[in-house]
């Protein structure tokens, strides 16, 4: 078995609450998204939005880092009410915790390095967020039995050592990352306990 399968059809029952169906075509069947697939798309999005922006540049750092600082807050409780049955009924409410304190530990690190002028976090704000994705994705997968979330923990600590390869698009490499492991654990099937 492969670590990702297409999408063939809801099994389990208790992923039936708040689906999305999305037709495909007349004979096609309908792609679906759970909740758990919408939080992932929804931190897609917001990561996407996050670290394309700081890229370009479009908005001053102590602007970007109050914005961000806002929307990660509401993208964590709206991916805590997306996901609180998946992990209350598999009793995985941990995963919820360790993924809210990474996140608000990388944004307080984040904030104190832009208000404060903290070089070293400042000249290391990609892999400081690659390195804290590569530990929940670890310690989710390894906690879960899910062989596609150690994988994306070991791509997201191998983009660390490649970023030296983009001096200039750090921050467009890291969005790619991290997006692109977002969506397709949403858009595909990984096996999970």
């Amino acid at each position: 078995m492969s670590i990702f399968q297409f999408k063939q059809g809801l099994t389990d029952l208790r992923e039936l609450e708040g689906v999305i169906r999305i037709p495909l075509g007349i004979a096609a069947t309908p792609f679906y998204l759970t909740r758990l697939d919408q939080a992932l798309v929804v931190w897609g999005l917001v990561t996407a939005a996050i670290f394309f922006v700081a890229q370009a540049y479009w908005v001053d750092w102590y602007t970007q880092a109050l914005v961000w600082s806002a929307l990660s807050a509401a993208a964590v409780a709206l991916a805590g009410q997306l996901t609180w049955r998946w992990v209350s009924v598999r009793n995985q409410r941990w995963i919820l915790y360790v993924w809210s304190a990474l996140v608000v530990a990388g944004l307080a690190l984040t904030d104190y390095g832009i208000f404060a002028s903290w070089v070293p976090v400042l000249r290391n704000l990609c892999s400081l967020w690659l390195g804290l994705s590569a530990l929940g994705y670890v310690m989710t997968g390894v906690g879960i039995h899910a062989p596609a979330m150690v994988l994306m923990g070991g791509i997201h600590g191998g983009a660390i050592a490649l970023l030296d390869l983009f001096p200039r698009y750090q921050f467009l490499f890291t969005g790619g990352v991290m997006t692109a492991s977002l969506f397709c654990l949403a858009l595909f099937h990984w096996e999970h306990r």
